[in-house]
């Protein structure tokens, strides 16, 4: 259905995604919080190094933050107001928590902390991300700069991939339509937006056009930097080449084509190992003659 491997069919979609997710189940605690969905160029929330989709507020100056309370954590950001607050930050990403200081204000966009926020809560063992394995030529992922190996698909502005079946789901009610997808780079260790536009008119089988994995095999590697560290530099900085041979996108009628993918944004894989073979995070490289 979406060009992903062992999803031809729906039944065979259930029954793979269930083997996949075994592979890495485990006993697990569950974490709650105020989950950031989004966060402004700029911002408050970005200045104080806030990270999209794997930072939980688990607590706001002292006050620990519990279901149905987000209107708390509201109005300790008002009540700071040109001053400071005091976050417990829980990353799911890293598996730490750390204190962060944010200085809620009116800035140049919208709200004190220019992030978008819900409570949200998550098993700090389950798959995070779902992993890109391979991205088919002129097809909407090769579109969106999807990256093999070092690409995961984690949601959108509404909706976190807990799993494959929520992927199928969003990507299949949005056939056709432009889908805004947050995805983690696990060279440059960043969230990035990109867009999605699934059809069936593109010339390849599926309608998203490339092989995805999940699981235990599938986790993003541990992190290399702290969270809220600085992020790695763009790949144009390291001489990456961009997709700039693929053909024009098979945009459905009606369907407006997205701007050019922009090449600061494409985050960098890693060297390849062996020439045409890229290299896999967590897998050592393989060494060449001397």
């Amino acid at each position: 259905l979406l060009g992903l491997s062992g999803l031809g069919a729906p039944g065979c979609c259930e029954a793979w995604c269930r083997s996949r997710a075994a592979m890495g189940s485990s006993t697990s605690t569950e974490v709650g919080g105020v989950r950031v969905f989004k966060v402004s160029p700029g911002s408050p929330a970005a200045e104080a190094g806030l990270e999209v989709f794997f930072d939980f507020i688990v607590a706001i100056n002292g006050v620990n933050l519990e279901p149905g309370e987000q209107n708390v954590f509201a109005k300790h950001i008002k009540e700071a107001e040109n001053g400071a607050a005091k976050l417990t930050v829980f990353n799911t990403r890293a598996n730490v928590t750390r204190e962060v200081t944010v200085m809620p204000r009116k800035w140049e966009g919208n709200g004190l902390l220019g992030a978008t926020v819900r409570y949200d809560a998550v098993d700090v063992a389950e798959n995070h991300g779902i992993r890109v394995l391979e991205v088919f030529p002129n097809s909407p992922a090769a579109h969106a700069g999807l990256v093999p190996f070092q690409d995961y698909l984690l949601g959108t502005p509404q909706r976190v991939f807990h799993d494959i079946d929520e992927l199928v789901d969003v990507v299949t009610a949005n056939i056709n339509e432009r889908l805004q997808v947050y995805v983690y780079n696990a060279d440059s260790e960043a969230v990035r937006e990109t867009v999605l536009v699934p059809n069936n008119q593109w010339g390849g089988e599926g309608c998203i056009g490339c092989d995805i994995g999940t699981g235990l095999l599938h986790r993003i590697p541990a992190p290399r930097r702290p969270p809220g560290g600085p992020c790695g530099p763009p790949a144009a900085a390291l001489g990456v080449p961009q997709a700039a041979g693929l053909p024009p996108p098979a945009y459905p009628p009606g369907v407006a084509a997205q701007a050019p993918y922009a090449a600061a944004a494409v985050p960098a894989p890693a060297a390849p190992s062996v020439t045409g073979v890229p290299a896999v995070p967590g897998i050592p490289s393989i060494p060449t003659a001397a």
